[in-house]
C-alpha cells in the first residue's frame, strides 16, 4: 500500500483565553485528531464554528505547532524544527479565507506571484515574471490585472490571485480554509470550477474546510466531521446527508443546513 501523502497522528492543541490579571481559561481546539490523506484525494472538513477546523488547517500547514501529536507530509514531520526539508513544507500551501488581508497591499499581483518563484525556484527576474504571467493566465487573470495592487481588484479576482500565489511554489496539496465563503454565489461557482479544473489538470490534493455543505459535496470525495476538536465521523461526500450520516451530531448538523443541488451547474 502506498504511503499516505499526509498523515495526521493524535494531534492535540490547547489555547488559553483571557488576559492578566485573570487566570486564563484553557480551550481544547484539537483533541486526538488522526486521519490520512492519499495523493490526489479531495477531503472536506466540516463542523460548527469553534469545532477546530481552522486550527487543524493551520497545524497541517505548519502555521501552528501542536501541543502533542504529529503531522507527516511524505513521511516527514512538518514541525521537526532544524533539519526539516523545506521542500516538504513548500509542498503544502494554504489559500486563506480573506484575500484582502493575506495579500501584501504594497505589491502588485504579478509581484506577489513572482516573489515565491524567485525565493523557492531561484528564477531570474525575467524568468519569474514570465512564469508568473503564465500562472495568472491559468487562474483566469489577465496581464492587466497582474499590474494592479490588491485594493483595486474584486473579491473573486483576489481569490484567484491567492490561488496563483499558492501554485507558484508547485505544491502537491492545497489547504483551502473557507476560501469561497466571503464571495457571492456566482463568483463562488467560478472559483469552484477553477479548483475542479486544476484538480483534473494537475492532480492536486485538496483539504477543503467549509461550513457550506453544497461546496463540500461538489469538490470533495471524502468528508471529516469535527465537533469540539474531535473527528466524530468520516464518510464519503455522497453519504453526507441526514439519512446517510451515522453520528447523531452529523445528522443534526446536516438537518440544520439546506442541501443545495450541485447538479448541472
Amino acid at each position: 500500500m502506498a504511503e499516505p501523502l499526509i498523515e495526521v497522528d493524535s494531534l492535540h492543541k490547547k489555547f488559553t483565553t483571557g488576559s492578566w490579571p485573570r487566570r486564563g481559561t484553557p480551550t481544547v481546539a484539537l483533541d486526538a485528531v488522526s486521519f490520512q490523506v492519499s495523493a490526489g484525494e479531495s477531503v472536506g472538513i466540516v463542523g460548527e464554528s469553534g469545532s477546530g477546523k481552522s486550527t487543524l488547517a493551520n497545524t497541517i500547514c505548519g502555521l501552528s505547532k501542536p501541543d502533542a501529536g504529529r503531522v507527516l507530509v511524505k513521511g516527514q514531520r512538518i514541525h521537526a524544527g532544524r533539519g526539516f526539508d523545506r521542500n516538504v513544507w513548500r509542498s503544502v500551501q494554504m489559500v486563506f479565507q480573506d484575500p484582502y488581508t493575506s495579500l501584501n497591499p504594497a505589491m502588485t499581483i504579478e509581484e506577489i506571484v513572482t516573489e515565491p518563484l524567485r525565493l523557492w525556484h531561484r528564477m531570474s527576474v525575467t524568468e519569474a515574471q514570465e512564469r508568473a504571467r503564465e500562472i495568472l493566465d491559468r487562474v483566469g487573470l489577465t496581464p492587466t490585472v497582474g499590474g494592479h495592487r490588491p485594493r483595486g481588484l474584486s473579491g473573486g479576482q483576489l481569490q484567484r490571485a491567492s490561488i496563483a500565489r499558492a501554485l507558484a511554489v508547485s505544491p502537491e496539496v492545497l489547504v483551502l480554509d473557507e476560501s469561497v465563503s466571503a464571495l457571492d454565489v456566482s463568483v463562488q461557482a467560478q472559483i469552484l470550477e477553477l479548483l475542479l479544473e486544476l484538480k483534473r489538470d494537475t492532480g492536486l490534493t485538496y483539504l477543503l474546510i467549509s461550513h457550506d455543505i453544497s461546496v463540500i459535496r461538489l469538490v470533495c470525495t471524502r468528508v471529516l466531521v469535527m465537533r469540539h476538536g474531535q473527528v466524530v465521523e468520516e464518510c464519503t461526500a455522497q453519504n453526507l446527508t441526514p439519512e446517510g450520516a451515522e453520528h447523531e451530531y452529523t445528522r443534526r448538523l446536516l438537518s440544520a443546513v439546506p442541501l443545495l443541488s450541485t447538479q448541472g451547474g
